[in-house]
């Protein structure tokens, strides 16, 4: 089984009509074929990971996608082009967003990297592993 694809990815957190640079790590294990995983790294110092099934993420950079939790949009600034993520969630204050700018080629980049690991429609989960894992670990 390949390893790990780990990478950053320039973030920006949109805040009162600012933008914060927000440090994010994105992870593909084929473990999990269908899932990228962003790692927010905030103040606190403990990630916030959010998992993004990775054809939405591919669709995202060129089309609006998603509902729900997650809905992903591409957006031209200064000639460059993001992807602008809204992230829906439980915070103590309650259920709250979060607009998230990153570097759409950054991403498109890490999916392809990705799909040289996995191909697109190549795609398979081991039920049996994950069930032997859960009741078995280590």
């Amino acid at each position: 089984m390949p390893t790990c694809l780990s990478d950053t990815i320039s973030t920006q957190l949109a805040v009162a009509g600012s933008l914060l640079p927000v440090p994010t790590r994105a992870v593909y294990d084929p473990s999990d074929p269908y899932a990228v995983r962003f790692d927010f790294l905030l103040d606190s110092g403990q990630p916030i990971p959010w998992h993004f099934e990775r054809d939405m993420l591919a669709e995202g950079v060129h089309r609006p996608v998603g509902a729900g939790e997650i809905s992903l949009r591409p957006r031209w600034a200064d000639g460059h082009r993001t992807l602008v993520m809204e992230l829906w969630g439980y915070t103590q204050a309650g259920y709250e967003s979060a607009v998230l700018i990153a570097d759409a080629a950054q991403v498109s980049d890490f999916l392809e990297q990705s799909y040289l690991l996995v191909a697109r429609g190549a795609e398979s989960w081991d039920v049996d592993g994950f069930l032997h894992r859960i009741q078995c670990p280590d």
